[in-house]
C-alpha cells in the first residue's frame, strides 16, 4: 500500500497543506525547519489509517473539526480518496464526502494493525537512540535486540518495569522494600499484641455512654433524612407548577385552531410550499428564457457569413511564423560577406607572427595534433618541477652542514653535573598530596560544619553545638509510624466515603441525562390515528379481496397500521422508563447522597482528633511540630544530623596528625637543601603549607635542572650523530637531481623539433607559439562553416518567396512587389483571417444558445401544467375554492402539530398515572408563595438538625477515645487490625510480585520465539545492509557461540561486541536490524510505508549518503518517507540518489 497524497486539512498547526506525488518510486524526503511540524506529519499517517485520537493532543487549535484526507493504492492498482475527521461514529468518508465503513481499508491495510504500524513502520531520533543503548547494554543478546526490533522497544521497557516494580516490592537482604518492611513491621505488631492487657475499670459505664452517643446520632441522621425527603418532594411540586399551568393553555389553544376551518392531512401540508415554490420558479423561468429567445434571433440575423480565408487558414499562419526568421535571416546574409572576409585576413595574420613567411595554403604548419599540446605543458610542469627539486637538494645540504657544526658547538658548552641522591630520597619519600590532603581536610570540616548548622537551621532548631544535638531526643519512630499509619488509615477511609459520595452524585447526573434524552420533540400518534389506519386497512381487505390491481395499496394500508402501533408501543416504554429514571433520582437526592455526605462529615471529625494527638507527641521536641506526612523524614533528617556531629569530633582529631607530619617533611627538605639560615616562624596551617610547598617546589626544581643537563647531553650526542647520515644522505640526493635535469633536457629539444618550432625556444614561448598555430586552425575551420551557413540561408529565403505568392493567389490578394512589403501584408491578411473565424464562432454560439432557450420555454410550460393541476387537486379533497383558502388549511395544520408537539414534550417532562394525578390535585390546592413559605421551613428545620448531627457525632468520638484509654484490650484489638491489615498487604504485595515473574517469563519465552523463528533471515539482511550503512568499515554480522548467542559486528581485523562500537556505529547496527525485520512483511504482501524522523543525528555525511542508498534499495518494496529538518541531508540525498528517486517535499515554515 502507498499513500499517493497525504492531506493535513485540520490538523495541529496544518491548515489545508497537502503533500502530492508521495506515491513515485524512490525515497521521499519531506524537510522544514524547526517547528514546521514534521512530527506532527508523521503523527498524521497512523491517525488517517487507524483513527484520530478523542484526546488527541493535536487538537489544540481545531478541536471537533480536526480532518485528515489522502489518496491511497495498492499494488495491483486498487485506488481510493479518503477522509478522516474526528467522530466516534461515521468518522470516514470518501471523496465525495459518502461515508465509508472501517472495512473499506482493509485491503489497503493487509491486516496489519496500529500497534503493528507504530513499532515497527515508524522510527524517530529517540527510539534509534534507545536501541543504540540496549545494544551497549545488553551486550548485543540476540533475543533482546530481536524482540526490540519487532516492537519498537516496548517488550524491552516493559520487562525494565516489571525488574524495577519487582525490586520494589522485594529483595533477598533488603529492608526497604515494600514485602521486606511489611515482614519486619507484622514482627514488631505481633509482639505489641503479645504484650497488650485488659484494664477492666470503669469499662462498662464508659461503653454505656458511647452506645449512647452512637444511638441518639443514628436517631437525628433518620430524622434529618426525613425531613429531607419532605424537602425534596416540596422542590418537585415547586418545578412542576410552571409545567402544568402550560399544559392547560395549550390544550386550550389546540381547540381555538380544530374550530377555525378544516385542516390539511399532512401530505398536503408537507407538500404544498414546496409546489407553490416550484409554481413561481417555473412561471418566472419560462419568461425570462422567452426573452433570451427572442434576443439570440435577433443577434443571428445580424452576424456577417464571409468565410472565403478559412481554407487557407495553415498556409496564412505558417507564413506569418516565419517571416520574422526570414527578414533576420536577410539582415545575416548582408552582414557575413564582410566578416568572412575578416576571418581569413586575421588567421593568415595570426599565422605570420610564428612564420613569418607562410600563407594559410601551408596547412601543414598551423594542423598540429591536438595531444602537443598537453605534451608541451607535461614536459614544461617537469622541467620547472625538476630545477625546483635541484635548488632544494643544495639547499639541504648547506642546511645538514650548518646544522653539524653548531651541535659539535653546544656539546663542547655544557656543565659537568654532581651527586644528588639524598635530595632525590628525601623527594621521593613525601606522600603524593600531602598538603592537598591538609587542605582537603580543613576544607571538609568546613563543608561539614556549614552542612551540620545548614541541617540544624533546616529542622529549625536553636543554636546548639554538636554536643548540644547529640543529647536531645525527638518522638519514638515507633510512635510517629504509628501516627502515620492511623492518618493514613483516616485519609484512606476519607478517599472512600469520598468516593462513595462521588459515586452516588455521578449516578444522579448519569440518571437525569438519561430521562432528558428521552424527551422528544415528536408527537406520539393519538388512538384516533391507530383507529383510522387499521379501518383503512379493514375497508381494502373487504372491497375486493380477489383485484391483483388493489394488492399494492393493501400492503401499503397494512404497513401503515403496523408503524403506527408500533410508534405508540415504544412511546409508552419511553413513558415507563421515564417513571423508573425518575424514582431512582427521588432515592439517590433524598437517602443515598445525603447518607454519604455525613460519613464524609464523621471521617473529617476523626481526623482532628487525631491531628491534635499528632501534636501531643512533640511537646518536647524544641522545634515547631511537623506535618504528620513529614515526621518521618524529619526523623531521618534528625538523625544525620547527629551523625555530621559526631563526623566533626573525628575530622578534629585527623587534621592534628596531618599538620605533624607536614612539619616533619619541611625540615628535612630544609637539611638537604643546605638552607640552615634561621627562618621565620611558622604559625597556623596556612603558614606551615605554605613553607612546605616551598621547599618542595625548591627540591623539584633543583632535581629538575640536574635531570634536564643530563639529559640534553644525551640528546646532543644523538643529534650529533643524526646530522651526520642526513649530511651524507642530502649530498646522494643532489647527485640524483642532477642528472635528472639534464635528462629532461632532451626530451624538450625532440618536442620542439615535432611541433616545428626553434631550438633555441624556452618552454612559455614555445607553447604560446604551439596555442597560436592551434588557433589559426581554428579560425580557419570557423570561417569555412560561415561559407556553408550562407549558401543554406539563400535556399531558405527563395523557398519562403515561392510559398508566399502560392498562398496570395489563392486567397486572391495582390503580391507585395518587394521584400519590404511582405510583413505588412502578411500581418494584414492575418488580421482578416481572425475576423472571419471569429464571425463564424459567434453564428455557432448563438444557434446552439437558441436551440436551448427554445428547450428551457417548452420545459417550464410543460412542468407548470403538472403543478397546476395537483394544486386543483388538493382543493377539492378539502372542498376549497381557492389557492389562498388552501394555504390557510396548510398554516393551520402546522399551527396545531407545533402545539401538540409542545403539550406532548411538557407531558413528558412530568410523572406518569397517579404520581401526575396527585401533583395535579397538590397544585390545585397550593400556590407558588405558600410552597416557598414551607420550604423555607424545612430548610430551617434541617439545619437545625444538621448541627445536631454534628454535636452527637464530636460526643460519640471523645466517648470512644475515653473508651479505648480505659480498656487495654483496645490496644490488643488495634494490634490485630493492624496485623490483619499487614497480612493482607503482604498477600497482595506477594501476588503482584508472582504476577509480575510469570509477566516476566513470558516476555523471555516471547524473546527467544522471536530469536528462533528470526534469527537467520534477519541475521543476513542486517548483516549485508550494516555492511552497507558503514561504507564497508564492517564487512558484516555474525552470531557468537555462547548459550545465548549474541550478536558481533565483523571487520578486518576481527569481530567485536556492541559495547565496542561508538555511538554511530551501533545506532547503524540497530537501524540495520529494524529494516531487516520488515522484510516478512514484504514477503507476506502487507507492506506498508516506512515512515522515519531524523534518524540521521549520529550519522557523518558518508554514512548518512549509504543509509540513503540502503532506503532507496527498499523503495521498490515499501514507500520510504523520511522526514527531516537538516538541509545536508536534502543535498547528500539528491548528490547521491538518481534525479528520478528522490522527491523533496518542503513543510511551510511555522509564522513568528
Amino acid at each position: 500500500m502507498r499513500i499517493e497524497r497525504l492531506d493535513l486539512i485540520a490538523y495541529g498547526a496544518f491548515d489545508g497543506h497537502s503533500l502530492h506525488d508521495l506515491g513515485a518510486p524512490g525515497v521521499h524526503l519531506v524537510h522544514g525547519p524547526n517547528e514546521a511540524g514534521k512530527s506532527t506529519a508523521l503523527s498524521a499517517l497512523d491517525q488517517l489509517l487507524y483513527g484520530i485520537d478523542h484526546n488527541s493532543r493535536y487538537a489544540f487549535r481545531h478541536g471537533s473539526r480536526m480532518q485528515l484526507g489522502a489518496r491511497l493504492s495498492t499494488a495491483d492498482g486498487v485506488a481510493l480518496e479518503i477522509v478522516r475527521r474526528k467522530r466516534r461514529k461515521g468518522a470516514l468518508v470518501d471523496g465525495d464526502g459518502d461515508p465509508l465503513g472501517e472495512e473499506a481499508l482493509v485491503p489497503f491495510l493487509g491486516g496489519v494493525d496500529r500497534n503493528t504500524f507504530t513499532t515497527e513502520f515508524a522510527l524517530n531520533s529517540d527510539e534509534l537512540r534507545r536501541g543504540g543503548e540496549l545494544l551497549a547494554s545488553g551486550g548485543g543478546d540476540m533475543a533482546q535486540l530481536l524482540a526490540a526490533a519487532r516492537s519498537g522497544m516496548r517488550l524491552n521497557a516493559v520487562l525494565d518495569k516489571i525488574e524495577a516494580r519487582q525490586r520494589e516490592l522485594w529483595l533477598r537482604t533488603g529492608k526497604k522494600p515494600a514485602i521486606n518492611a511489611s515482614m519486619d513491621r507484622l514482627k514488631d505488631v505481633r509482639q505489641r499484641f503479645r504484650e497488650a492487657v485488659l484494664r477492666p475499670e470503669q469499662y462498662r459505664d464508659a461503653e454505656q455512654a458511647a452506645d449512647e452517643a452512637e444511638r441518639r446520632l443514628s436517631e437525628t441522621k433518620a430524622e434529618l433524612r426525613a425531613a429531607r425527603r419532605r424537602q425534596a418532594a416540596k422542590h418537585r411540586l415547586q418545578e412542576n407548577l410552571p409545567a402544568l399551568a402550560q399544559c392547560r393553555d395549550l390544550e386550550r389553544q389546540i381547540k381555538e385552531i380544530s374550530a377555525q376551518g378544516p385542516v390539511a392531512p399532512d401530505d398536503i401540508r408537507a407538500a404544498l410550499p414546496e409546489l407553490l415554490q416550484l409554481r413561481s420558479e417555473h412561471i418566472t423561468m419560462r419568461s425570462v428564457n422567452a426573452v433570451h429567445l427572442e434576443r439570440t434571433e435577433r443577434q443571428l440575423s445580424e452576424t456577417d457569413q464571409d468565410d472565403s480565408l478559412l481554407p487557407h487558414a495553415a498556409a496564412i499562419e505558417k507564413l506569418a511564423r516565419d517571416i520574422t526568421a526570414i527578414l533576420d535571416e536577410l539582415d545575416r546574409q548582408n552582414a557575413a560577406v564582410d566578416e568572412l572576409s575578416g576571418k581569413r585576413v586575421q588567421a593568415e595574420s595570426r599565422l605570420r607572427t610564428v612564420h613569418p613567411r607562410a600563407t594559410l595554403v601551408d596547412e601543414g604548419l598551423y594542423r598540429l595534433p591536438d595531444t602537443l599540446r598537453g605534451e608541451g605543458q607535461t614536459l614544461r610542469d617537469q622541467g620547472r618541477t625538476l630545477r625546483e627539486n635541484l635548488n632544494h637538494e643544495r639547499d639541504a645540504v648547506q642546511r645538514c652542514r650548518d646544522k653539524h657544526e653548531r651541535f659539535d658547538k653546544e656539546l663542547s658548552a655544557l656543565p659537568a653535573g654532581e651527586d644528588v641522591s639524598q635530595l632525590q630520597d628525601a623527594y621521593m619519600s613525601i606522600p603524593a598530596g600531602l598538603s592537598e590532603k591538609l587542605a582537603d581536610t580543613e576544607a571538609e570540616e568546613k563543608k561539614l560544619d556549614r552542612r551540620f548548622r545548614q541541617a540544624r537551621n533546616r529542622l529549625e532548631l536553636p543554636e546548639l553545638p554538636p554536643e548540644g544535638v547529640l543529647e536531645l531526643r525527638p518522638p519514638d519512630p515507633e510512635q510517629v509510624t504509628a501516627a502515620v499509619r492511623a492518618s493514613q488509615n483516616l485519609a484512606e477511609r476519607l478517599r472512600d466515603r469520598r468516593g462513595e459520595l462521588d459515586g452516588a452524585q455521578r449516578q444522579l447526573a448519569k440518571c437525569r441525562r438519561a430521562l432528558q434524552r428521552l424527551v422528544t420533540d415528536d408527537a406520539p400518534p393519538t388512538h384516533d390515528e391507530l383507529r383510522a389506519r387499521r379501518a383503512e386497512r379493514d375497508d381494502l381487505i373487504g372491497s375486493s379481496p380477489d383485484d391483483p390491481s388493489g394488492m399494492e395499496a393493501l400492503r401499503e394500508a397494512v404497513r401503515r397500521a403496523d408503524d403506527t402501533a408500533d410508534l405508540m408501543l415504544r412511546h409508552a416504554e419511553t413513558v415507563n422508563k421515564r417513571a423508573e429514571l425518575s424514582r431512582e433520582i427521588t432515592d439517590l437526592e433524598t437517602v443515598v447522597v445525603p447518607g454519604h455526605q455525613a460519613a464524609v462529615d464523621d471521617v473529617a471529625a476523626e481526623q482532628e482528633l487525631e491531628q491534635r494527638h499528632w501534636e501531643s507527641l512533640w511537646e518536647r521536641y524544641p522545634a515547631p511540630v511537623p506535618g504528620i506526612e513529614q515526621g518521618s523524614k524529619v526523623l531521618d533528617d534528625f538523625g544525620r544530623l547527629q551523625a555530621d556531629a559526631r563526623d566533626l569530633q573525628d575530622l578534629g582529631i585527623e587534621l592534628e596528625g596531618q599538620r605533624d607530619r607536614l612539619n616533619a617533611h619541611t625540615a628535612r627538605l630544609q637539611y638537604l637543601l643546605r638552607l640552615d639560615a634561621e627562618t621565620p616562624a611558622v604559625d597556623g596551617t596556612a603558614q606551615a603549607s605554605a613553607m612546605f610547598a616551598e621547599m618542595k617546589e625548591t627540591a623539584r626544581k633543583r632535581l629538575q635542572e640536574h635531570e634536564r643537563t643530563t639529559q640534553d647531553r644525551a640528546a646532543l650526542e644523538r643529534q650529533m650523530a643524526s646530522a651526520e647520515a642526513e649530511l651524507i644522505e642530502a649530498e646522494s640526493a643532489k647527485e640524483e637531481a642532477e642528472k635528472a635535469l639534464a635528462d629532461h633536457d632532451g626530451h624538450w629539444q625532440r618536442f620542439l623539433t615535432s611541433a616545428g618550432l626553434a631550438a633555441d625556444r624556452d618552454f612559455d614561448a614555445a607553447l604560446t607559439d604551439l596555442e597560436t598555430l592551434l588557433h589559426v586552425a581554428a579560425e580557419v575551420d570557423d570561417a569555412e562553416a560561415a561559407e556553408r551557413k550562407l549558401r543554406q540561408g539563400e535556399q531558405r529565403i527563395s523557398e519562403f518567396e515561392d510559398r508566399l505568392k502560392d498562398t496570395f493567389n489563392a486567397c486572391c490578394r495582390d503580391v507585395p512587389a518587394s521584400v519590404t512589403g511582405w510583413q505588412q501584408a502578411i500581418e494584414t491578411l492575418e488580421q482578416d483571417l481572425q475576423k472571419q473565424r471569429e464571425g463564424a464562432q459567434r453564428r455557432k454560439d448563438l444557434l446552439e444558445q437558441k436551440a436551448d432557450f427554445a428547450e428551457r420555454v417548452d420545459k417550464a410550460k410543460a412542468e407548470l401544467s403538472g403543478l397546476e393541476s395537483r394544486l386543483q387537486d388538493f382543493s377539492a379533497r378539502l372542498g376549497l375554492a381557492s389557492i389562498a383558502e388552501l394555504e390557510a388549511a396548510a398554516q393551520r395544520a402546522v399551527d396545531l402539530r407545533e402545539k401538540s408537539t409542545a403539550l406532548a414534550n411538557i407531558r413528558q417532562t412530568l410523572p406518569e398515572g397517579q404520581e401526575l394525578v396527585v401533583l395535579r390535585e397538590q397544585a390545585g390546592e397550593t400556590s407558588a408563595d405558600e410552597l416557598a413559605e414551607e420550604l423555607a421551613g424545612l430548610d430551617e428545620e434541617i439545619k437545625e438538625l444538621e448541627a445536631a448531627s454534628a454535636d452527637w457525632l464530636e460526643k460519640r468520638l471523645a466517648r470512644r477515645q475515653l473508651l479505648d484509654g480505659l480498656d487495654g484490650g483496645g490496644d490488643a484489638a488495634r494490634a490485630e487490625a493492624d496485623i490483619a491489615q499487614l497480612c493482607a498487604e503482604l498477600a497482595e504485595n506477594a501476588e503482584e510480585y508472582l504476577r509480575l515473574e510469570a509477566a516476566k517469563v513470558a516476555i523471555h519465552a516471547c524473546m527467544e520465539e522471536y530469536r528462533t523463528n528470526d534469527q537467520e533471515p534477519v541475521l543476513a539482511l542486517a548483516s549485508d545492509m550494516f555492511a552497507k550503512l558503514t561504507r564497508g568499515s564492517y564487512t558484516g554480522l555474525e552470531m557468537s557461540d555462547e548459550e545465548r548467542p549474541s550478536i558481533r559486528a565483523k571487520s578486518s581485523t576481527g569481530t567485536l561486541a556492541p559495547t565496542a562500537l561508538s555511538e554511530g556505529a551501533r545506532d547503524q547496527l540497530y537501524l540495520a536490524l529494524r529494516l531487516a525485520t520488515l522484510e516478512r512483511h514484504a514477503a507476506a504482501g502487507n507492506a506498508l510505508p516506512i515512515a522515519v524522523d531524523d534518524i540521521f543525528m549520529t550519522f557523518d555525511e558518508r554514512r548518512t549518503e549509504a543509509a540513503l542508498h540502503v532506503l532507496d534499495g527498499m523503495a521498490d518494496r515499501f514507500q520510504v518517507i523520511v522526514f527531516t529538518h537538516h538541509e545536508h541531508v536534502i543535498r547528500s540525498a539528491a548528490k547521491e540518489l538518481p534525479k528520478d528517486r528522490c522527491h523533496v517535499h518542503h513543510l511551510p515554515a511555522r509564522p513568528e
